[in-house]
């Protein structure tokens, strides 16, 4: 995959390279990583191994775990740590909050962080936590990559990690991590009520900053019921998804497999 790092190294213009992505992987596989607790629960010699040579997709910290496989680091501002790269080949692929860019490319220049793909994330004011993918099922906000822009998934599988695969034209995902959130966790059914422990719902040993509290009971529980209407949504499309954990929630219809199947 390094050929894909010299493809976009010729390019200036951020949108001419999400142009120059458009089914570069088309038939083939996308491994999404992210940072759920499960992540770290696999044997990591084991995963690099099944993963070397793939395209594969690792969500913020999660790269520390993969970072010798990593085709992309997906990255945004929100729990940003440092991070030492084990390649100059991998893509640093930055989501931006789309009303405060300016505020946000200050940042990543201060943290002297390269950056190779930008993708703003349109949110408050143009769009509601109501009118979110999550919330309005309207899995379609993904082909919107490819015009430049996400909409508020909310979280970065929903605004980077499956447009980004989509947009590349795989037929075939395999998350590794996506854990998404435990209900159960939360002190109350209230639609405002947090997880105290949210830390606890990550890859813990990867943190090197907080986590902050998460999101509202209301979110989270959109975000894993809209899994149903996601299976549906890869169906029509013909993508399969597969999911390496043993504790998400998303529907149930979404295959399981283990570290064996890879």
């Amino acid at each position: 995959m390094k050929s894909l790092i010299n493809k976009i190294n010729n390019i200036q213009d951020t949108k001419e390279r999400i142009d120059a992505l458009k089914d570069v992987a088309k038939g083939e596989t996308a491994y999404i990583i992210t940072c759920g607790p499960t992540l770290t629960t696999h044997d990591r010699e084991e995963l690099i191994k099944k993963l070397d040579g793939k395209l594969v997709l690792a969500c913020k910290q999660a790269y520390d775990y993969v970072k010798e496989v990593a085709t992309f680091h997906l990255l945004s501002v929100y729990n940003y740590q440092d991070y030492t790269y084990h390649s100059a080949d991998t893509i640093r692929h930055w989501q931006l909050t789309a009303m405060n860019i300016p505020g946000e490319l200050e940042r990543i220049d201060r943290w002297k962080q390269r950056i190779d793909m930008i993708v703003p994330v349109y949110s408050t004011p143009w769009i509601q936590k109501w009118q979110t993918t999550a919330y309005t099922r309207d899995f379609s906000n993904w082909s919107q990559y490819g015009e430049g822009k996400a909409v508020w998934g909310p979280g970065i599988m929903y605004e980077s990690g499956f447009p980004l695969a989509l947009h590349m034209g795989v037929k075939d995902i395999v998350t590794i991590g996506w854990d998404i959130g435990d209900l159960s966790k939360y002190a109350s059914t209230d639609k405002m009520a947090f997880d105290n422990d949210w830390t606890k719902q990550h890859a813990t040993d990867l943190y090197k900053t907080e986590t902050g509290m998460g999101p509202e009971y209301e979110e989270l529980k959109n975000t894993i019921d809209c899994t149903k209407e996601m299976y549906d949504f890869f169906l029509d499309n013909e993508v399969k998804v597969r999911i390496l954990s043993n504790t998400s929630p998303a529907d149930e219809r979404f295959e399981r497999i283990t570290l064996q199947d890879l």
